[in-house]
């Protein structure tokens, strides 16, 4: 399965993040899927590290 290729996070107004404007913090949320695909990859990652001979 190919995966798309990742959107880039637009770069911030430096201006934007001057607390007199109260702004500032994270630009653009992450979608749902790529949440669920990164939970995936560190569990199979994290399982694969498991030495099940050892028990």
């Amino acid at each position: 399965m190919k995966l798309k290729e990742m959107t880039k996070i637009k770069v911030r107004n430096p201006v934007a993040l001057s607390p007199l404007l109260h702004k500032g913090g994270v630009h653009e949320t992450e979608k749902p899927q790529a949440v669920h695909r990164r939970n995936r990859k560190t569990s199979k990652q994290h399982l694969r590290k498991t030495d099940w001979q050892a028990e």
